[in-house]
């Protein structure tokens, strides 16, 4: 495991899997992962069950108000933000109804854990998470820890079937990030190329909505 902060942790179960269980190598460049799980005739091609709603989330560059207006989303009012606490750590959203609206930094970059997204993911059915870091620009948002965070988050709302849209100035390539020919020095110890695979192969079933100008003009234009 690349990761420094869970390998140790991991290193008994490698054992064990070593010692109870027959090793199968598949050696090819196809991750099966992203691959749609077969459906009933009934269903369109490429419908994976028990995904709709995650399936129905976008990722969005840069995050234009426009690009944000086309799906419904338009930035919170004061009036809607929140301090919750799902289990013992306050988190400070903008929430209104069924929709949660969180900053990246607000989310992974703090003490949240499992149980506190677990908590969030039944009170709300369709999450925003802006101001998402570039996975290919090393930044202090994107830490090993934030992103390991995020990892979590996504996972949780992929098994639950929650409608996740993820905003940022871009570009967020989480494929282009995990290939090792991709990185530099500080892209390598800040993020971890094992998360940043996992992310991606679940984040492949969102559609994206991009941009065609360059960031720094479209966002002029908005200013």
């Amino acid at each position: 495991m690349p990761n420094p902060l869970w390998h140790d942790h991991f290193i008994p179960t490698i054992g064990v899997i070593k010692e109870m269980m027959d090793i199968m190598e598949i050696d090819g460049d196809t991750d099966f992962r992203r691959s749609p799980v077969p459906g009933s005739a009934a269903e369109p091609p490429g419908t994976s069950p028990g995904q709709e709603a995650f399936r129905m989330g976008k990722i969005i560059t840069p995050g234009t108000p426009a690009q944000l207006g086309a799906f419904g989303l338009f930035r919170p009012a004061k009036s809607q933000n929140r301090i919750l606490t799902p289990t013992t750590q306050p988190l400070a959203v903008e929430a209104a109804d069924d929709m949660l609206w969180v900053d990246f930094a607000e989310l992974c970059g703090g003490l949240m854990s499992t149980a506190d997204y677990l908590a969030l993911a039944a009170d709300y059915g369709t999450w925003v998470i802006d101001g998402v870091p570039s996975p290919s620009i090393g930044s202090a948002a994107g830490s090993a820890s934030a992103w390991q965070r995020f990892s979590h988050v996504v996972d949780i709302l992929h098994d639950q079937d929650i409608t996740l849209f993820l905003v940022g100035h871009g570009p967020l390539n989480w494929d282009v990030a995990g290939d090792p020919a991709h990185r530099t020095g500080s892209q390598q110890t800040s993020v971890q190329p094992v998360d940043l695979a996992r992310i991606a192969s679940r984040l492949a079933l969102l559609g994206r909505v991009e941009a065609p100008e360059p960031f720094e003009e479209v966002e002029a234009a908005g200013s």
